[in-house]
């Protein structure tokens, strides 16, 4: 399975945000693989338009996301994507094109929880809350779920999937 010859829809992936090293943060497109979660990135870092200086704003602009907000895809770069399209998702080629890109097995998660509040720090990107999976091993991964997406509806088909696995 490739991501060119995947018909993308709301049904087997979706559009989230990762933190790292506290502010920072990544964009994924997420795939409901499936064996796994498979999270690809699909933008680096993203800011908010702002700042008072002229500098500020020459850089907010170039970090921000332009187009439809509420519109998922508008939140992945199609530069990112194409570098993978070609991969096979199942094999371990697609954590080697991006070591930011992972794969979660679903015998690895053992709870998957929706959280509607809004994440800090987000300004006026809209975004459904956060969804949160914990793995076996101890860790805890927030995906913030960006633009018009329902964070309930990631969770539970997370779980439907993690049950058929």
């Amino acid at each position: 399975m490739n991501l060119a010859n995947l018909n993308l829809t709301e049904k087997n992936c979706f559009v989230a945000m990762k933190y790292y090293y506290l502010i920072l943060n990544r964009t994924y497109l997420i795939i409901l693989g499936e064996t796994s979660l498979i999270g690809i990135v699909g933008n680096g870092l993203i800011s908010a338009e702002g700042g008072g200086d002229e500098v500020t704003r020459l850089i907010t602009k170039s970090l921000s996301v332009q187009g439809d907000l509420n519109n998922p895809f508008s939140y992945i770069k199609n530069g990112y994507i194409r570098k993978v399209e070609n991969l096979d998702l199942d094999g371990e080629d697609i954590l080697l094109q991006n070591r930011a890109n992972f794969k979660i097995r679903y015998d690895e998660i053992t709870s998957v929880n929706y959280d509607p509040s809004k994440k800090w720090g987000m300004g006026y990107y809209p975004h459904d809350g956060k969804v949160y999976v914990k793995t076996s091993k101890g860790k805890k991964i927030e995906f913030i779920i960006l633009g018009s997406q329902s964070g309930k509806s990631i969770s539970d088909r997370i779980f439907r999937q993690k049950q058929k696995s």
